[in-house]
């Protein structure tokens, strides 16, 4: 990457994350961090603190606080009013989004956790860590914590997982919220955290999802990412940065963009914003799931098969139906539009510039993740583009108050919506990974639905489809006919295959 491309792509992070203030100060009153115009950072050294407070009559907070300097954001157009910059006073640049988000070393030095706490400011990685762990800690009957892999330098990858530990795991169907697939888009890990709080704040009104369901959120997929974006530069972030593809001593913007590394699709579509070019911004990698943050991902899925899922993104303010790739076509009758626009109209936009709406795409992509799921498992995988790119905290709670009928509408769906629910067993009740084919369902792109080998279960949602014709079919079994109605109870069918006699 060049020093112009480089310098050109923070100046656009940040400028975008400016605008994204401008544009929510229309919509939600809060105590303003720039009213609406372009703002910087000012480094205060230590001898200057004191001048710098009676100048600004304490008016301009602190952001970040170090030994030998101080930081804050203000209002460009203030400058020449406080007579900035002047020795010991002057503008930062380059600095990573820790000295911006003005809460980080508060939220760092808590010794003692609440639940509300999640709720105080943006999170990097180790936050991340911390807060997952302490949320099992603080509701070990409703919770658990996870390990789901690790990233390319080696972090741990943290997820939560949503669930009564009363109920037996056998019956429960599992859902995935994730989040900072890009960690450059901090406000994105807001959607998951508001997940796990209302969840947990509001356990007796969600008792029966979490009887139901195993509802699984990873609010950071990307560490490596998040440790880049808030300790080391703001034009970073996107991608994992691992150098370990193209030139080994390659520094600018090494790794992988995580959501353009899914095995479907990968690298056949001609947008600019997917690339073969290693220090691409969009670099999807050397070849499809070659990330080790995209592999622990796929075998959560593999594990689970999530029966629906969202990923959250910044700052579209949209919802992106599979698939969403060009040049694919969704099966017939479609399974996730009618939903889709469904939960769009739920959504009560804070972007004045743009009603929220449900899309295929904002541009060209491949080797999506939601793509992915759908392809493989059948998932009602949907994301959410935020209505703004990580705005000043104290915006978040309306922000994510908004799109929260997104996330209740998923998961009312699976729980009380139309759905197949089979155990799919041989005559000793073993497990079998069967094949499920539809007679009426039309199929574009090879899709194969399976049973899960571990407890032979196959679920799949039909949000507005009753009839259903299907075969079950397994290699040295005689195939089950079943034709039926989809239903809305919580209870699997059991299907029995018996072994073809010798004769047959």
């Amino acid at each position: 990457m060049t020093g112009f491309f480089r310098v050109f792509l923070l100046g656009f992070y940040f400028y975008s994350y400016l605008v994204s203030c401008s544009i929510l100060r229309e919509t939600i009153p809060s105590r303003p961090l720039n009213d609406g115009s372009i703002s910087v950072l000012l480094k205060i050294d230590k001898n200057a603190r004191e001048e710098f407070e009676k100048v600004t009559s304490w008016e301009i907070p602190y952001t970040f606080i170090e030994k030998d300097h101080s930081y804050a954001v203000i209002q460009r157009e203030k400058l020449k009013v406080y007579g900035f910059p002047k020795e010991g006073i002057n503008i930062a640049k380059g600095m990573p989004f820790k000295y911006y988000s003005g809460n980080y070393q508060d939220s760092l030095s808590e010794s003692i956790f609440a639940l509300a706490d999640i709720k105080k400011g943006y999170k990097d990685n180790i936050l991340n860590s911390h807060y997952l762990f302490w949320v099992h800690r603080l509701f070990p009957k409703h919770s658990q914590y996870k390990i789901i892999g690790k990233s390319a330098r080696g972090r741990e990858i943290p997820a939560i997982l949503l669930t009564d530990s009363n109920i037996p795991d056998e019956d429960k169907i599992s859902v995935l919220f994730n989040c900072a697939h890009h960690s450059n888009e901090v406000v994105s890990v807001e959607h998951c955290y508001d997940v796990i709080y209302e969840l947990l704040a509001h356990k007796k009104k969600y008792n029966d999802l979490f009887a139901k369901l195993k509802i699984w959120v990873v609010p950071i997929v990307n560490p490596d990412g998040s440790r880049v974006f808030w300790h080391e530069n703001m034009s970073m972030g996107r991608k994992n940065g691992y150098p370990g593809w193209g030139q080994v001593t390659e520094k600018d913007n090494p790794g992988v963009d995580i959501n353009r590394n899914y095995p479907f699709f990968w690298g056949k579509t001609k947008s600019n914003q997917t690339s073969s070019v290693s220090n691409s911004v969009f670099f999807r990698g050397p070849y499809p799931g070659s990330e080790p943050e995209t592999q622990a991902m796929m075998n959560l899925a593999e594990k689970e098969r999530f029966a629906a899922s969202i990923s959250y993104h910044a700052f579209a303010n949209c919802i992106l139906v599979p698939y969403t790739i060009d040049g694919t076509s969704n099966p017939e009758p479609d399974l996730v539009w009618n939903l889709g626009k469904r939960i769009a109209s739920s959504v009560e936009s804070k972007n004045p510039n743009h009603n929220f709406s449900a899309k295929k795409n904002i541009y060209g992509v491949d080797g999506v993740d939601q793509d992915y799921y759908f392809f493989k498992y059948g998932t009602l995988a949907y994301l959410i583009e935020s209505s703004h790119l990580n705005p000043p905290y104290s915006d978040v709670p309306k922000i994510v108050e908004s799109l929260r009928p997104a996330w209740t509408i998923l998961l009312e769906e699976i729980a009380d919506g139309s759905k197949l629910y089979f155990k799919i067993k041989d005559e000793q009740g073993n497990p079998i990974v069967a094949n499920i084919k539809y007679d009426k369902i039309l199929f574009y792109h090879g899709e194969i639905r399976t049973s899960r080998k571990e407890d032979g279960m196959f679920f799949q949602s039909f949000p507005g489809i009753r009839g259903i014709k299907l075969k079950v079919e397994k290699e040295g079994y005689e195939t089950v006919n079943w034709e039926g109605t989809t239903w809305r109870s919580w209870k699997a069918l059991d299907i029995v295959l018996r072994k073809k006699t010798p004769a047959q």
